[in-house]
């Protein structure tokens, strides 16, 4: 039962709050989701008389609450505490917990980009809006990177944390966040910062300008902003990467040898135990006999043999130490990117009657991500060596027939690290008008149209084919030329015999010939019309009836072009010793294949929302009021669904205020889920079948066209406070439970494993075996039946006045944030639910900004909770399920220059302050280089920021 679990938050989450005078807040925005607080935070150029619209509704309601909770932060908080830019300090705030970094390494549809991960929903159910309207996405899931957006621009972010699909449509499961831009902006500011980490790599350049005018009486006005940013990103130690000893020491979990038949798993004896310098049993990076009477036999650099040295705690997959090839440091850890993003916005007219406006923004992002070597050579690929190879040691081959054979296990690091290259452009158009009908109505149109292209390109792709050809090489009786055995029956087939005995063997002809660029060039396209009308129709005793009413048309459309090689069938090319666990896959490529595609789909929607005041200034309440909202939605590939909100916000007094709402929320599965026939990649699990063996499985991602919306009711209850006895002070606390029906996702990789091995036959179906040995994994989107969520968000600010110090007037404010995740089940059909809560740290931000004189400074810890590894192992399979808390510290101080420099300002920051170690040993060991969870611990160290601001 949960809700003890939050009685016990809630006080946790009171002590924070007391403590918060301690400590600054990151931002000096309203929490309150009043549009009052909306409207201290706008820019002073925005009329006083203008109506607010809160992201949390479409209503233009001045002074009205909303039920619904709304983060605000300001963007000039946001960059202050993350000096990298906007984004990275929107990922800082707690709701976003485990979102993907734009630096973090990762998948290849995700490099360089950062995604907002709300409630740990996943990327495509929070709904990203730029200035109230959609943004094409920038991978064919639909979600959308946050780095496009203008950074000196951004007047501030609005985050909805509950369902909006009512208001917003498809993707507001989770939520909606809002970057609110400022248009009407005059003047010119700049940036230039430049940063590095104490280890000497994440270079980071970061240059801004914008500006804006108006023209004719105010009638016409201009803004525009460039944006450059340039990182050099953090890359493993293994592959010329600056050296970090939490990562060097290749800490991870490993199988124990300790667990028998004779002596099984048990607490003090656990299937799982933590090892140090952990390396592959079966290969290493010049090669490892593995079978026959020279077994255990590795070559040495020029062919030279040596016995194999293993380590400790050996089991048939892990060790510790000893001569084996390990992936630690074989991968980037921070992304290197290098990002350009021009943004432009033209006005014409007068707000107050009729006024025309078109915007255009331009972007390009560049990054690669080293995803280690290329894993192939070992377990159900490994290498099958003839007695007769040209390339073999003489003093093996005397010891073989010709006929006679042995497996070979070789970690490939040599023949080239596998790196993904994405190259993303955005182009994006708007046009529209917008004005007043009489004093109570206003109304807007417009028409967008976004295009993405992704080009994904997979450096130093294998040819699996030619591979396996290349390695069985043979001398040509004919001339005595060294050749491959199946040019001598194709002498045309341009095969290149390879040396893989002893590391830097092969020639590079031979690189060339087994090598490739897997691509997949894909285009994605957003049209966009839509139309509302606001207003007030009339008033009641307690105030004026806020009502909206909205029209949109969205066709969104996906291609991609693949290499023609990624979409074969493998069959080997003739090549003796294929391994037969690669026989029938798709792609002629080890890693890197995609499918063609070419889809779309239109959306017709229209939607309604009303807000009754019902009472206000009464014995009883302070105020009283009732917000609805519904949208009928037609989709041409899933029909028509309905969606609704209602809510209600109640103040007894002043001083206190609850809100509550009820949602039904909707999302269509993407083009991406949808009709994206084949992506492959590989990943590491645990063979729960085979002595839980961890193997190296190729994992296929298909895409489902029988994919049904997914449907989700959300409920959110919240309090407010602003006591007046204490001016500046405003907590809240909400607690929400969403239930999402028919959720769109594929079964982790492991969760897949995990099922077949409690008994699910249907998930049986989606793993392929050779020789008893997990070779394949076919993840299909599926509508994964429920997945049940709910927690708390916690939120407090305090700002006040501090004197006069060193001559000034000066100021403090603080702020803390908090989110709390109680509840995170998933429960698929034939299976157990899988609640995996307690993998989700409480993450809690505390800040406080202190302004005194010319100076400014802002102090911030985030805190990464503490966490289960994975909520279903038990005290029989791993010793410790625990990660403890991590804390970060980040500093930043301003200098404002005055006289002739008005209006500059120099800036240093450090984030990570003390040089926090992410916590490691928590991740099984596999392809992978990184020994700790990238998505939630610092990877990167004492980051050190210096720049200069200015505005005139």
């Amino acid at each position: 039962m949960v809700y003890p679990r939050i009685a016990k938050i809630c006080s946790v989450s009171v002590m924070a709050l007391a403590s918060a005078s301690l400590w600054q807040p990151m931002a000096q925005a309203q929490t309150t989701a009043d549009t009052q607080d909306a409207a201290a935070t706008t820019d002073a150029s925005t009329p006083a008389e203008a109506d607010i619209v809160v992201t949390g509704s479409r209503l233009a309601s001045t002074g009205m609450a909303q039920p619904t909770p709304v983060t605000v932060m300001s963007a000039e908080n946001l960059q202050a505490a993350s000096p990298k830019g906007l984004a990275e300090g929107v990922l800082q705030l707690p709701s976003f917990n485990g979102s993907n970094s734009r630096t973090a390494g990762g998948a290849a549809a995700n490099a360089g980009h950062s995604y907002l991960n709300l409630r740990g929903l996943g990327i495509n159910r929070n709904l990203v809006l730029l200035d109230g309207r959609r943004v094409v996405a920038t991978q064919d899931t639909g979600a959308v990177d946050i780095n496009l957006f203008p950074q000196l621009l951004m007047k501030r972010v609005e985050v909805v944390t509950g369902g909006a699909s009512a208001a917003y449509g498809s993707d507001a499961v989770a939520g909606v966040t809002n970057f609110i831009l400022d248009d009407r902006f005059s003047g010119i500011k700049g940036l230039a910062s430049q940063g590095i980490s104490r280890y000497g790599d994440s270079k980071t350049t970061r240059l801004s300008l914008a500006g804006g005018a108006s023209f004719l009486d105010g009638k016409l006005r201009v803004v525009g902003s460039f944006d450059f940013t340039r990182d050099t990103g953090v890359e493993g130690y293994a592959i010329g990467g600056k050296r970090r000893a939490w990562q060097e020491r290749g800490r991870f979990l490993i199988n124990n040898p300790g667990v028998t038949a004779a002596n099984p798993a048990s607490p003090s004896n656990p299937t799982l135990i933590v090892g140090d310098d952990v390396r592959f049993p079966f290969a290493t990076d010049g090669g490892l006999i593995t079978s026959g009477p020279f077994a255990n036999t590795q070559f040495l650099p020029g062919g030279a043999t040596a016995p194999m040295v293993y380590g400790a705690n050996r089991t048939g997959s892990t060790m510790s130490g000893g001569d084996g090839a390990t992936a630690a440091g074989t991968g980037t850890l921070s992304t290197p990117l290098n990002s350009k993003v021009a943004f432009g916005h033209v006005a014409y007219g007068d707000a107050q009657s009729v006024e025309v406006f078109a915007e255009g923004m331009f972007s390009r992002t560049y990054a690669t991500n080293n995803a280690g070597a290329n894993s192939y050579g070992f377990n159900a690929t490994a290498y099958r060596i003839f007695g007769d190879n040209a390339y073999l040691p003489a003093n093996i081959r005397a010891g073989m027939a010709p006929g006679d054979s042995f497996t070979m296990g070789r970690w490939n690091a040599d023949l080239g690290i596998y790196q993904k290259q994405v190259l993303t452009k955005v182009y994006r158009g708007v046009v529209g008008a917008r004005g007043k009908l009489g004093s109570a109505w206003d109304w807007d149109v417009y028409y967008q149209h976004g295009t993405t292209k992704g080009d994904f390109t997979g450096g130093n792709g294998i040819i699996t084919a030619n591979l396996y050809n290349a390695v069985d090489a043979v001398v040509n009786p004919a001339n005595g030329q060294i050749v491959c055995r199946s040019t001598l029956t194709n002498p045309g087939n341009g095969c290149v015999p390879i040396n893989l005995f002893g590391v830097n063997s092969a020639s590079q002809a031979t690189r060339d010939y087994v090598s490739g660029d897997p691509f997949a060039y894909q285009t994605l396209k957003q049209d966009v019309a839509a139309a509302t009308l606001r207003g007030s129709p009339f008033s009641t005793a307690a105030g004026p009836v806020q009502f909206a009413l909205g029209y949109e048309h969205r066709r969104e459309g996906l291609k991609q072009v693949v290499s023609p090689l990624s979409t074969i069938r493998q069959d080997g090319g003739g090549a003796r010793g294929f391994p037969a666990s690669l026989i029938g896959v798709q792609g002629g490529y080890f890693l890197g294949n995609s499918a063609p595609a070419n889809a779309s789909y239109n959306v017709n929607e229209a939607f309604t929302e009303v807000q009754v005041p019902l009472a206000r200034d009464q014995a009883w309440a302070h105020s009283l009021e009732f917000n609805a909202a519904g949208r009928v939605t037609h989709y041409s590939t899933a029909g028509t669904v309905w969606t609704y909100k209602v809510g209600l916000d109640y103040a007894p007094v002043s001083d206190v205020r609850f809100r509550g709402t009820l949602s039904r929320d909707i999302r269509a599965p993407s083009l991406g889920e949808l009709y994206l026939p084949q992506a492959q990649t590989i990943a590491a699990v645990l063979d729960r079948q085979n002595n839980n063996a961890a193997v190296t499985a190729t994992i296929q991602l298909p895409g489902n066209p029988n994919l049904r919306p997914e449907k989700s009711d959300t409920k959110t209850v919240g309090i407010v406070l602003t006591p007046t006895f204490l001016p500046g002070f405003s907590a809240s606390v909400d607690y929400y439970d969403i239930k999402i029906n028919d959720a769109i996702g594929r079964l982790s990789n492991q969760l897949t494993v995990d099922q077949c091995a409690a008994g699910n036959a249907d998930v049986c179906n989606l793993i392929t075996r050779s020789n008893g040995a997990i070779s394949l994994i076919s993840t299909p989107n599926l509508n994964l039946a429920t997945l049940k969520t709910r927690g708390l968000d916690v939120e407090a600010n305090y700002s006040f006045g501090l004197g006069t110090l060193f001559g000034a007037p000066s100021r403090a404010s603080i702020r803390a944030l908090g989110s709390y995740v109680a509840k995170l089940e998933t429960t698929t059909q034939g299976s157990a639910p899988v609640d995996r809560a307690d993998q989700t740290p409480f993450q809690t931000t505390l800040s406080a900004n202190f302004d005194i004189g010319r100076f400014s400074a802002l102090l911030q810890e985030r805190r990464v909770g503490p966490r289960e590894i994975d909520t279903t192992y038990s005290p029989s399979f791993i010793g410790r399920n625990r990660i403890g808390a991590v804390w970060y510290t980040d500093l930043n101080i301003t200098y404002r220059l005055g006289g002739a420099l008005e209006g500059v300002e120099i800036f240093g920051a450090a984030n990570n302050l003390f040089d926090r170690n992410p916590p490691t040993g928590n991740v099984p060991y596999g392809v992978g280089g990184a020994p700790t969870l990238v998505q939630f611990y610092d990877v990167v160290g004492l980051y050190m920021t210096g720049g200069i601001r200015f505005k005139f």
